[in-house]
């Protein structure tokens, strides 16, 4: 009924996001049905779009180095991650560098349980990872420990970053601004650039803020300034996304949406969309997601969902927080009672 109403498919919006993370469960059918239909957009991005977008910049793909090889790394910087609760395989092969003498560097704002059973933990204010990166690059070219054969042959951009990394980034003012010592500071970034083979595992932690993009970007130049790449047990990973290749096309059918295609509502504005959009949203269909709980703006969010006039259906194992403002609840398999194909 709604679609065929004066506003359209376009009233109607599917809110999923990673609750099942199954190439089929989570995007591939109910993609083509919203792309049929005309339904309005959701732009996922609470999660992991900056980092990735930094990532893809610089590396030109969600790539990076092998995660088995971290065994054989003599320096992991775990900087925005913590994988003893949330990347136990990676800590697996972390733990066996350690024990070939190997130094774990944790670099978060928190002092977690992987912060605990680190060699060194750097603490830096929160949303200033690109700062500190900055403040190793000056170090770095400063002291002469990058590698400039690779950097000849594999990089763009090295005089106009050097330029400005030396100007304007000294340990001093990377320190105020980092809240760190100076020493601190100086003595990563020559531990980084010395010992070899040295890797980063990067995880979200450290993007989920403004200029959490750019600070994956400038990052990930790191292993690049040291030539770290060379090495199998060297370089940086965010994510090994797009290893597989995976041809999304022909999983979600975009080709489906009619013409002109649906607006786009950016999942970490809902609470703005379910007050304001234009025509405004009268129906929400949820799986695989838990937006009450998740989405930023927590008071509007619910202000959306008490709507009187807000369709809204909540496909789930559980009766989270979303289900309480639903009209429908439908049950929902966990990942463990369907069958699926799934990125690592």
């Amino acid at each position: 009924e709604l679609a065929a109403s004066p506003a359209g498919a376009a009233s109607i919006l599917p809110l999923s996001y990673a609750g099942t993370m199954g190439m089929l469960q989570y995007s591939s059918m109910d993609r083509r049905f919203f792309h049929k239909l005309g339904a309005s957009q959701l732009e996922r991005t609470l999660c992991s779009s900056a980092g990735k977008v930094g990532i893809k910049a610089t590396l030109g793909g969600s790539y990076g180095m092998d995660p088995e090889h971290y065994a054989d790394s003599k320096l992991i910087l775990i900087w925005g991650s913590n994988p003893i609760t949330s990347n136990l395989h990676f800590w697996a092969r972390a733990q066996e560098a350690k024990r070939r003498g190997a130094k774990l560097i944790a670099i978060d704002p928190y002092r977690s349980l992987t912060a605990e059973k680190c060699t060194q933990h750097i603490a830096p204010l929160p949303g200033t990872d690109g700062a500190l990166a900055l403040g190793m690059m000056h170090v770095l070219i400063g002291e002469g420990l990058v590698d400039r054969d690779y950097i000849e042959r594999y990089t763009l951009g090295y005089r106009a970053l050097k330029a400005r990394v030396l100007n304007e980034y000294a340990p001093q003012k990377v320190a105020e601004i980092c809240g760190l010592e100076v020493e601190t500071i100086v003595q990563l970034a020559r531990d980084y650039g010395a010992v070899k083979p040295a890797a980063i595992r990067l995880n979200y932690g450290m993007q989920r803020h403004a200029g959490g993009g750019i600070a994956a970007r400038t990052i990930a130049c790191l292993p690049a300034l040291t030539g770290a790449w060379r090495e199998a047990a060297g370089g940086i990973l965010l994510t090994t996304a797009d290893n597989y290749h995976f041809d999304h096309a022909a999983l979600e059918r975009p080709d489906l949406m009619p013409a002109p295609r649906p607006r786009v509502i950016n999942h970490a504005r809902l609470g703005e969309a379910l007050a304001a959009a234009q025509p405004p949203v009268s129906a929400v269909i949820v799986y695989n997601n838990n937006p009450v709980a998740v989405c930023p703006d927590s008071a509007k969010v619910v202000a959306g969902f008490e709507r009187e006039d807000l369709f809204c259906v909540v496909m789930d194992s559980f009766l989270t927080d979303t289900a309480d403002y639903a009209d429908i609840v439908l049950p929902a398999t966990t990942q463990l009672e369907h069958y699926d194909i799934h990125k690592s």
